[in-house]
């Protein structure tokens, strides 16, 4: 099964966590330890592993929205994942 979610924003912690928040995530879908690969049309970059949702300080504004911890390299520009170009695509 194909499952697609869109990113929007692309946040780097201290530690060396991203946040990618995104919209398009089916509730009833469980993301979480499974493998995403970042597609903009034919570009296609590194698998990334969800480790799990993180809560989003302005949840009220941002419904359709919701925020996933990534510890691999996210080799997306915050440029790239604000463009809404790019798709996290599992198979």
């Amino acid at each position: 099964m194909k499952f697609t979610m869109t990113v929007v924003e692309k946040f780097e912690l201290s530690d060396g966590v991203a946040i990618l928040a995104c919209i398009g995530c089916n509730s009833n879908v469980d993301v979480v330890g499974k493998r995403f690969y970042p597609v903009s049309g034919d570009k296609v970059r590194l698998p990334l592993t969800i480790v799990c949702e993180r809560k989003m300080l302005n949840q009220q504004s941002n419904l359709d929205q919701k925020a996933f911890e990534i510890r691999d390299v996210v080799d997306l520009t915050q440029e790239e994942a604000r463009s809404g170009d790019w798709q996290l695509v599992v198979e």
